[in-house]
């Protein structure tokens, strides 16, 4: 367990093999480490139902003054984590009881790296867990990316009950098996077809009895609706469901639907002030 503090101007980096009982007054904020320490490792036992490693909070949990941080981190992230050296959390941002969602955010990234999860996740799905384990004790708000779009599509998931209803660890699997914004995407949008009656899959179980060609239409619709509300989500799902000329589309018929996803995505991009529905017209004119 590390301590970066900076005096007079030099940076130095105490080694802890503990640091309870150890208190430190940064930027006005005193912080009791005993505190800091019993209060994460009771949170690890009730997010991930077993005792926190021994390891974890001896050699992968540090601590550094702001001052110090500022190296590592914009002054905004208040943490960092590092797979070689694991979670850095900031002193002197908050007040201590705040801290300790800090803590548990950072936790997150290392238990989301246990997991072996970790490496393979792009940097929305990274920050979208973490912030998943620390709105179990409290909201806050990110106005910088990628964290900002973690936080929305979360909010999205969180909505519909499918998946907001789980338990943190059901729901913990469920993300950590993901490994990018479209894989968040294709949770959203099977969470939405559910909650909203499961027409969705109705249309792609009598339209698309192959598993490829079901794959690829789902695929290319949470790559288009990435970005988009709840709302937004609906307007395409239920576009592409009007397509019911064939009983069984074929594979050009997929192929043609999933370039009519990708037209709107990009008609989309290039078209930021033209209303969705006339986006999507055009986008599917041809069917």
């Amino acid at each position: 367990m590390r301590l970066g503090l900076v005096q007079k101007g030099n940076y130095k980096t105490l080694e802890f093999a503990d640091l309870s009982g150890y208190m430190l007054e940064v930027n006005g904020y005193v912080y009791n480490f005993t505190n800091i320490i019993n209060t994460t490792r009771r949170r690890v036992k009730e997010l991930w139902q077993f005792d926190c490693p021994a390891d974890l909070i001896q050699n992968r949990l540090h601590f550094g003054e702001e001052q110090f941080m500022n190296r590592y981190m914009r002054g905004e992230h208040y943490g960092a984590f590092n797979r070689s050296v694991g979670a850095y959390v900031g002193l002197g941002l908050l007040p201590e009881e705040e801290t300790y969602n800090l803590v548990i955010h950072e936790i997150a990234h290392e238990m989301h790296y246990r997991d072996g999860n970790y490496n393979r996740a792009d940097e929305i799905l990274r920050e979208l867990i973490a912030i998943m384990a620390e709105s179990e004790y409290g909201i806050r708000q990110f106005p910088y990316e990628p964290h900002y779009t973690s936080q929305q599509l979360l909010i999205q998931l969180m909505e519909l009950p499918g998946f907001g209803k789980l338990s943190f660890l059901e729901r913990w699997k469920i993300v950590g098996g993901v490994v990018d914004i479209t894989g968040i995407s294709y949770l959203i949008n099977r969470y939405l077809d559910e909650r909203d009656g499961g027409q969705l899959r109705a249309w792609i179980a009598r339209c698309c009895p192959s598993e490829e060609h079901a794959r690829t239409i789902l695929n290319a619709l949470a790559s288009t609706t990435a970005y988009y509300a709840l709302f937004n989500r609906q307007l395409v799902m239920k576009r592409v469901q009007l397509i019911q000329g064939w009983n069984v589309l074929n594979g050009q018929e997929v192929a043609a639907i999933s370039r009519a996803l990708m037209t709107l995505k990009n008609l989309d991009r290039n078209n930021p002030g033209e209303s969705l529905s006339n986006l999507i017209n055009q986008a599917f004119n041809n069917f």
